[in-house]
This record gives structure tokens, sequence and C-alpha cells, in this order.
């Protein structure tokens, strides 16, 4: 508990904190531009240490560092503080169009993800594979899906209305509203994995009891 409860105050300062107070001092210095993207280095550096910590060498690490890696490569090609705000909402658009797809062809993300989780705590990754397959589990995978669609969606649109209706002024608002965001859709995403358990062990002790059953007749 005391080590989950450090890393969401490591989370607060380097996603939220630590980019607000840097941008304050270096926007009269380098401009608002470099301001932005600067303060994301310690962040994307911090991300990178806990997939290598956790050792996350998998689905969840290959989707992370892509991620990380179109997003920087869009912050440093936008060219502007505007721009920046802008072919982020473009980013989110283009995220949720491959979302979409990949719901469509039924390989929900989270499926993917739940299987990682259970490879670090030891599970076989077939037997995983076979076990979140079952319809009652892979449905909620969907529901996961989908809300993470939902939600950059929201994303997405809010930062196009902040921008148009405040401007570079949006990135305080922008910052906060995407780290608390953040937090509310990983509580979301945390309820559904721990109903996916709880359904997966209840799955696996029937398994386990039909057999036994049938020595008994």
């Amino acid at each position: 508990m005391k080590k989950e409860s450090n890393l969401i105050i490591y989370d607060l300062i380097l996603y939220l904190v630590f980019p607000l107070v840097l941008y304050k001092f270096l926007k009269p210095v380098i401009g608002d531009y470099w301001a932005m993207i600067v303060p994301t280095i310690p962040g994307i550096l911090y991300t990178l240490f806990r997939f290598w910590y956790t050792k996350q060498f998998n689905v969840t690490g290959i989707f992370l560092i892509s991620t990380m890696t179109v997003s920087t490569a869009v912050d440093l090609y936008a060219g502007s503080a505007s721009n920046l705000i802008l072919y982020n909402v473009y980013y989110h658009f283009a995220l949720v169009a491959v979302f979409f797809l990949l719901l469509v062809l039924k390989k929900p993300l989270p499926y993917y993800f739940m299987i990682d989780i259970a490879a670090i705590q030891g599970q076989d990754r077939e037997e995983s594979k076979k076990l979140y397959k079952h319809p009652s589990l892979f449905k909620l995978f969907n529901y996961l899906m989908i809300a993470w669609i939902i939600k950059d969606i929201l994303f997405a649109a809010a930062q196009w209305w902040m921008l148009e209706n405040y401007g570079i002024k949006a990135y305080y608002s922008r910052t906060i509203i995407f780290t608390v965001g953040g937090y509310v859709f990983g509580i979301i995403m945390a309820i559904g994995y721990a109903m996916v358990t709880l359904r997966a062990q209840k799955i696996k002790e029937n398994d386990e009891d039909k057999p036994s059953d049938e020595l008994i007749i």
C-alpha cells in the first residue's frame, strides 16, 4: 500500500506539478513552445524507468513505448505552442480510429494487457489467453476498450474546445484535466480488471470441479 501511495505521489509530481511549475519559469526564457516540450522530458524518462523496472517487455511495454514515441514526434513536429495542442487533438483522434479498428477486429488492448499482468504474476501466457477468451471475460475487455475510446474522444474534444476559447492559456487546464482524467480512467480500468479477475477465478474453480464430479458419477 505504501509503495502504491509513493507511485501516486511521484506521478503527480512528474506529470502535473513539475510540468506546470517548469513551464511557468521557462516560458519567459525560451517561449511557449519549448516551455511545453522541456517539462515532459522527466515524465518520459520516469515512464521508461517504470517500464524497465517492472520488466514489461510485452504488448503493454510495446504499446507504451510506441505511443510515447509517436506523441513526442508529434510535439516536436508541431513547431509552435498552438500547433502542439492542435496536433495532440489530431493524435488522440488517430488513436480513437486505431482503437476502434482493434475493437472491430476483436483484438481489444485490455485483453492483451491482462495477459501481461497475469504473466508478471507468474501465470502461463497460453493458459491466460485461453482463459480470458471466455465469452463472459472477453465481453468485459470490449467494454473497457469502449471506455478507452470514449476517454480519448473526450480528451481530444476538451483540448480542441480549450484551444479555440483560451488559446495557449489552455495549457494549464489541459495538463490538469489530463492528469486528473488519467487517474479517473485508471480507476475505471482497475475496477474492470478486478471484475475480470473475480470472474476468471470462478471459471477456474468451476473447471476444476468438473473432473471430480465426473469421477463421483
